[in-house]
Order: C-alpha cells, then sequence, then structure tokens
C-alpha cells in the first residue's frame, strides 16, 4: 500500500506546474478561447517532451507510465491549459503501440515540432458523425473504420462555436476518408485501450479542475464579507463546498484506483474505468456550480474564473456522449463479463492501494477464526444484532492476537501495525460481522495507554485484551447533543477519587460495558476548560441504564450515575484538560470508513441476485439498463468510500494524515448508505417493503439503519463543517 509520488513523479508535476503558472494564466486563457488552441503553450509542452510521454523509448518517448499520464491531466486541469494536450498523450501513445510505418512517421512529426494529434473516440463506421474534441486544433486525427485505423490528416478547420470554446470540430468521417495505420484484432485493441485510457485521463481532469475550482472559491470566501462575518463561516456556503470537495476527494481517489487495478490485472479494472468517468462527470458539473455560486452574482461574470471552471469541466464531461452510458458500461463489465478489447498499459505504477502480504497473513489469521466459528445459527443471530456481541468469539480472535492487533504485546495485543489491523478490521466487514463492540474497546484502550495511569494501564487493559472487559463512550447527554461540551453530568473530588453524577443518552454498548469513557464537568469556571476524562468502571452501585431502540433495529441507552466512583488514578489526562484528551479520542472514532464500504457491499449483494432472478415487463430484471446503471451507482459508491477509507489507512500510518481525511470518509460513507439504501428500496419495491432474513430483507434492514449512521461519530453536519474548516480552510462555522 502506497500512495506517495515518487521523486521522478514530484519533479514532473512540479516542473509542468512553474511552466504552467507562468504560460497558462488567465489572460491567456481568455486570449486562447476563440481557437480554442495556445500554440505558444503546445510548445513550451513540446519543449517538455509531454507529448510523448506514453511513447515507447524505442520511438523517441519517454516509455512514461499510466500514472504519470494521470498526473499530467490534474496538473493541466488545473490550470486549464489551452491545448489538446490529452488527445496528443493519448493518441501518440496509440501510434507508438501501433508500430507501423505511417503510425511512426506521424508521431515522428508531432515530435519535431508538428502540430497535436487529435483522437476520435467511436468507431466511424458505426458513428460516422461526430465531434472530435481537438478537432480544430490537430494537425492529423486517428479514428476506427471498423477493424481498421486511418489517419486523417491536413489543415484543421476552425472549431465549431461550443460551450466551453475548445477547439472542437464535428466531422463526418466516410469509407474512404483517411489513409490506413494498421487493421485487425490487435489493432482494434490498441484502439480500444487508447479510448480507455482517454476517459481515464479525462475524468482526472474533471476532478482536478473541479478541486480547483472549490479551492478558490474557498479562498474568495475567506476573504469576502457579508453582515459583518466571513461568507465562508455560514454553513448555508460551507457545507455545500464541503459535499462537493468530498465529491471531487473521491473521484480523483477512483481514477488513482482504477490505474492500480490496470497495473495489477485485476478482473474488475475496466469497471473502474467507467466507474470513474461517470462519476467524475456526475459531480465534477455540480462542483463547479457550487464554487460559482460561492462568488454570488460575480461568479456568473466572464470577468471571475469560476465560468471558466465550469465551462471546461462541462464540456470535458460530454466529449464522449451521456456520461450515464458509462454506468451501464461499468454494469455490464462487473456482472455480465463485458471488457474491451484492451486496457491501456500501466508501466511502473508506484501507487498502490493493496494490503501488503504482511497484512494480509494477518487478516488470514482473523478469517480462519471466523470461518470455524461462523455456524448458519450465528450468521442468523448477527442479522439481528446490532452490536454483534459475541464473547466467545472475541476470546479466540484475542488468543491469536487479532481482536486488538494494533495495541501492543505488552498490553495483550498483536502488536502488528496499522496497515495489518485495517486488513484485519476488513475481515469483520468480509463476514458481515459488527465489530462496534471491538472497535468502541479499542479507542478506550488506546485512551488509557495514551493518557491513563500505570495503575490504570495495568488493571483495565488486560482484562479487554483477554476479551473479559469491554467498554462504552459517555459523551451525549439529554440537553446537549452534539455539543459535548455542554455536558453538565459532574465529577466531584472525593478523596482520592471522585463522585460521577448526571446522565448520558445514546450510550451504545452501556447494557454490555464494564468501563465508561466517561466526559464528566470538574469546573464551572470554562466551557470547554472544564471537562475531565474518565474511565469509568461501570459494574458498581449507582449505575443503571434503560433501553433505546432505534428504527434500524439497534440497541442504544440512556445511562444513569448516581455518585458512581471513578478512582483518580482511572482519570484520563489532565484535570479540567478533557477537550485535548477528547480530541483524539474523536479523531480515532472518525479514523475507519470500512463499515459504509460493508453496508453498502450487504445491500449490492442482495439487489444484484433480485435483478437476476425477478421478471420485470416480461423479462429478468437485470436486462433493463436503468436496473442495472442503479445497481452499478451502487457499486461506484462503495469504491469510492473503500479508496477514502484506503487512503486513511495510509496517511495514518505513515504520518502524513489530515484532519478532514476521517471526516470525509465518514460524510461521504454515510450519506452513500442513504443514497443508495433509498435508491435499491424503491428499485426492489413493493417487497423490499417485508422484514425478514430474505433477499430483500437485507436490503430492508440496511435502509433502516442508514440515517442512524448520519448521526452517530458526529453528524453529518459536523463532518461538513470539519471538512470545511480543514479541508477547505473556511472559518469555523460554529459559534
Amino acid at each position: 500500500m502506497n500512495l506517495a509520488l515518487s521523486e521522478d513523479q514530484i519533479l514532473l508535476r512540479d516542473t509542468l506546474a512553474r511552466a504552467l503558472a507562468k504560460e497558462s494564466t488567465p489572460a491567456r486563457i481568455r486570449a486562447a478561447e476563440p481557437a480554442g488552441h495556445d500554440p505558444a503553450l503546445w510548445a513550451v509542452f513540446q519543449d517538455l517532451g509531454l507529448p510523448l510521454l506514453r511513447c515507447a523509448e524505442a520511438h523517441d518517448g519517454a516509455g512514461g507510465s499510466l500514472f504519470d499520464a494521470v498526473l499530467v491531466a490534474e496538473t493541466l486541469a488545473e490550470r486549464l491549459a489551452t491545448i489538446p494536450a490529452i488527445d496528443a498523450l493519448v493518441a501518440g501513445g496509440l501510434l507508438s503501440a501501433l508500430g507501423t510505418a505511417p503510425a511512426l512517421q506521424q508521431l515522428a512529426r508531432m515530435a519535431k515540432g508538428g502540430g497535436p494529434i487529435a483522437l476520435a473516440l467511436h468507431d466511424a463506421r458505426e458513428t460516422p458523425d461526430q465531434l472530435v474534441g481537438a478537432g480544430a486544433a490537430a494537425e492529423a486525427i486517428v479514428f476506427r473504420w471498423g477493424n481498421e485505423l486511418r489517419l486523417l490528416a491536413g489543415e484543421p478547420g476552425p472549431p465549431d462555436p461550443n460551450t466551453a470554446s475548445l477547439a472542437a470540430r464535428r466531422l463526418r468521417f466516410s469509407h474512404n476518408a483517411g489513409t490506413s495505420l494498421a487493421q485487425g484484432p490487435q489493432a482494434v485493441a490498441a484502439f480500444e485501450a487508447a479510448v480507455e485510457e482517454w476517459k481515464l485521463l479525462t475524468a482526472a481532469s474533471i476532478a482536478a479542475a473541479a478541486k480547483t475550482a472549490i479551492d478558490q472559491a474557498s479562498r474568495y470566501a475567506r476573504d469576502r464579507h457579508a453582515f459583518g462575518r466571513p461568507i465562508g463561516s455560514f454553513q448555508g456556503l460551507a457545507h455545500p463546498m464541503a459535499d462537493a470537495y468530498a465529491d471531487v476527494d473521491g473521484a480523483a481517489l477512483l481514477v488513482w484506483r482504477a490505474v492500480d487495478a490496470i497495473a495489477l490485472g485485476e478482473a474488475d479494472a475496466a469497471a473502474l474505468v467507467s466507474m470513474s468517468v461517470w462519476w467524475a462527470s456526475h459531480t465534477g458539473v455540480n462542483a463547479t456550480v457550487k464554487a460559482m455560486r460561492a462568488y454570488g452574482g460575480y461568479g456568473m461574470t466572464t470577468d471571475y474564473d469560476a465560468q471558466l471552471y465550469y465551462r471546461r469541466v462541462t464540456a470535458w464531461s460530454l466529449l464522449m456522449g451521456d456520461p450515464a452510458e458509462e454506468l451501464d458500461r461499468a454494469a455490464l463489465r462487473l456482472w455480465a463479463g463485458d471488457a474491451p478489447a484492451g486496457l491501456p498499459r500501466a508501466g511502473e505504477v508506484a501507487v498502490s492501494f493493496a494490503f501488503p502480504a504482511h497484512a494480509q497473513a494477518a487478516a488470514d489469521i482473523a478469517r480462519k477464526v471466523f470461518t470455524e466459528h461462523m455456524t448458519d445459527a450465528r450468521q442468523a443471530w448477527s442479522f439481528d444484532s446490532g452490536d454483534g456481541f459475541d464473547p466467545e468469539l472475541y476470546k479466540k480472535l484475542a488468543e491469536v492476537g487479532v481482536l486488538y492487533p494494533d495495541w501492543p504485546k505488552a498490553y495483550g495485543g498483536g502488536g502488528y501495525d496499522p496497515i495489518a489491523s485495517a486488513a484485519i478490521h476488513g475481515v469483520f466487514v468480509e463476514f458481515g460481522w459488527s465489530h462496534v463492540v471491538i472497535r468502541i474497546a479499542d479507542l478506550f484502550g488506546k485512551m488509557i495507554m495514551h493518557f491513563g495511569s500505570d495503575l490504570a494501564k495495568q488493571e483495565i487493559l488486560p482484562q479487554f485484551a483477554r476479551a473479559e472487559a469491554f467498554a462504552c463512550l459517555c459523551y451525549t447527554e439529554p440537553g446537549s447533543g452534539s455539543d459535548i461540551f455542554a455536558a453538565q453530568t459532574k465529577a466531584t473530588p472525593d478523596g482520592d477519587a471522585w463522585l460521577i453524577r448526571g446522565q448520558k443518552i445514546f450510550t451504545s454498548q452501556g447494557h454490555l460495558a464494564t468501563y465508561g469513557l466517561m466526559l464528566a464537568r470538574t469546573s464551572e469556571a470554562e466551557k470547554h476548560a472544564g471537562l475531565t476524562l474518565f474511565a469509568v468502571p461501570l459494574d458498581q452501585p449507582g449505575y443503571s441504564f434503560t433501553p433505546i431502540q432505534t428504527v434500524g433495529g439497534d440497541r442504544t441507552n440512556s445511562t444513569f450515575y448516581d455518585d458512581v466512583r471513578c478512582p483518580d488514578a482511572f482519570r484520563l489526562g489532565d484535570v479540567n484538560g478533557g477537550a485535548k484528551v477528547l480530541a483524539a479520542a474523536l479523531t480515532i472514532e472518525q479514523g475507519s470508513a470500512d463499515l459504509y464500504v460493508g453496508a453498502i457491499r450487504e445491500l449490492l449483494a442482495p439487489a444484484l441476485e433480485w435483478a437476476r432472478t425477478t421478471e420485470r415487463h416480461g423479462r429478468p430484471a437485470f436486462e433493463d439498463p436503468a436496473v442495472r446503471a442503479r445497481l452499478a451507482q451502487a457499486a461506484t459508491r462503495m469504491h469510492i468510500i473503500d479508496v477514502l477509507n484506503r487512503r486513511m489507512i495510509w496517511a495514518f500510518a505513515n504520518g502524513q494524515s489530515r484532519k478532514h481525511y476521517g471526516p470525509t470518509g465518514k460524510l461521504f460513507g454515510s450519506e452513500s448508505w442513504i443514497a443508495c439504501s433509498t435508491d435499491l428500496m424503491q428499485l426492489t419495491a413493493p417487497f423490499s417493503l417485508l422484514q425478514g432474513q430474505t433477499t430483500l430483507g437485507w436490503i430492508e434492514r440496511q435502509f433502516r439503519r442508514a440515517v442512524p449512521s448520519t448521526i452517530y461519530a458526529g453528524t453529518s453536519e459536523v463532518q461538513r463543517s470539519l471538512i470545511a474548516e480543514a479541508g477547505l480552510g473556511l472559518p469555523r462555522s460554529r459559534t
């Protein structure tokens, strides 16, 4: 697993970025709009040797990887470079792959100062009338006619007026147009691989441009004031921007994941390409609209750059045709065995989302325990169990060191690194087993390790490690909700101990826990500075609870504390220093999104089974493209949650965490859970209304469980504020 760029990749990106900062200014972009092409910038691109980035070294190319091309596409898009670079990169690589004399002759012309080469994206025999995005700037156009690839050379004509002022030209190809480059199955496979590469680079461009538009609008919103405050502090602006940021962040990572899948030869690599271009197109335009709106009326004017990003992203997303067609294509590639004749050559791709061998081996240890333990009866029981509380399973996992895998062995853990630990947690998801109980105890234990006394470590941690004790979080109170700093539950000194008096609510696992991570007020002097955290023993007089049932079928509790005694040795951190300790706790609590991957997987599997076995309008539901598209939407969101989660894991393990990574995964994951469960409930209605352990009963169950996921561990509104502040640098939107 590696999401860091290599030194060569950083150099490539930074060199191009410096050139574009000088050569692709707003003034130059506007000046190039009539032609849709900036010849001077193209000359700079050529001087950097980038048109031949994807060409073999034997053909005087750089032999660059597919990921190198993605980085170039992202960097160009950030600056809205007005050159047909994507077409040139892809067409150049295609000509190099063909290797025929006419192909190499045209490639040499571009290398020696000639104009760009464009790519017609569809088989011209089937679709003779095409809009070629770089057709008005290209010296030649590569197109397909059946099983033959041809080159249409000549003086380019003027662009047809279009939304984004691209060098786009509408052309009608004929059976006798152009000269032959190559023909046969290998030529067709090379062409289809080039089209798939074009899609990926375009998706990367859309995501990068949309993210830049959001970033620029955020800077404006920090400086612009209204009603005596920066406009970026208003949640009505900040929260939609946070949603858009999460969407395009996921789009960029999904492109990276697709490249990784191609490099590894994974079965779903082609589907990931289609998912990438659909999701980028689906979310990119929306993001640029939100960016424009941040400027108010100025965003609509041509004097501001926001409209440039909006127009470019719109055009890039539509050049291939209706983006929705890619959803159906993704579905057919995932579940019907369809595949393009070829996929792009990946080359050496340093970035990898795969768990390394040692992490997979650790996961296999947990997988063996689950396989032996998971009887049909337990599987049936887990359907109705919101917490999955199974001490026998936990003891078996503890015996082989994978219950709390990244705890030090001295505390009874497995001593695994964070990446191996994440792979082990993924096994819970794989078997559809709730690991909320373990995650809470894991959080509790780490708080003791970091902030607890020696006595607390010696007395409490071994109980957890042997699966003899469990924990709950005692934060929320009836009168304060998400405002945990408004807590009124009091801790009063009593010799070498504290007496806890008050009430908490939504204390999940409060009926199972041996200890509670208690936030209590120890001073009335100041709202934030007067709080302290404790590891409170709950197996004593004065502690009681009453159940609260949720719409999702889960149980939580109201918990009551009537002079519950807590030794001072079980205090975590300084007296009145609870805010610091709590910040660490919340970071860990929001540090994984694999729960949401599992939730959507449990929605998608029965929905797919339903589609294959149910007839609608006299034919299997799966034969309906609209049905397939809705299944593919869920699959796309599942993959995006997965890449957001893996980025969190990698960043934490390598000391590169950023504050918004956790909230982004939590927001996107929980909101996707609602979106997918609602859509699949509607798709499979009316029988999706029926409860029980049936195919559609799983969808109904996940539908009810989705809404609470947007509330626990911080509501979606809280996550949006955190993303706006930490990811976009907007002012604090809560007072």
